[in-house]
């Protein structure tokens, strides 16, 4: 026998062993027959429908997490605005050295550190460079020449 035969074979047999045809609900015959229920379902709904319903177990579990979701939003935002800011991302760029101040001059660090790297010679030519820089200068002075040397 033919594998499709014996299928059909089988679903005709199965239909008529089995009533396969849709159930339908008839809501008028329902109403007659159980008028305590039916009764029963319209009070609750119009209990239901009343101004001081709760909300669905759905619409409550919706707006516990968005209030979830929104406290942890906030603590983010706030411990990322509380890190110190880090080091630009991006190519890196040669910044030219500054030239030291004169307080930096004269510091025992660079004086120190001058005498180690050249001895006396080298210790010399970084006090000179703060002489130059420094230089004597006289104990009053006025307003033209402050602001010369602001200009030079």
């Amino acid at each position: 026998m033919n594998e499709r035969k014996d299928e059909k074979w089988l679903d005709e047999q199965l239909q008529r062993a089995i009533n396969t045809t849709r159930p339908g609900f008839d809501a008028d015959a329902w109403k007659q027959r159980h008028p305590e229920a039916y009764e029963a379902l319209i009070s609750r709904k119009q209990q239901a429908s009343g101004p001081g319903t709760k909300p669905s177990r759905r619409v409550r579990l919706m707006v516990g997490a968005l209030a979830v979701a929104a406290v942890i939003f906030i603590g983010v935002a706030i411990f990322l605005m509380q890190m110190p800011p880090g080091e630009p991302q991006g190519p890196e760029v040669a910044i030219a050295p500054k030239a030291p101040s004169a307080a930096r001059i004269v510091s025992m660090m660079s004086l120190r550190m001058a005498y180690h790297q050249g001895g006396e010679e080298a210790l010399s030519q970084q006090l000179d460079a703060a002489l130059k820089k420094l230089g004597p200068r006289p104990s009053k002075l006025s307003a033209l020449q402050v602001l010369s040397d602001l200009e030079g």
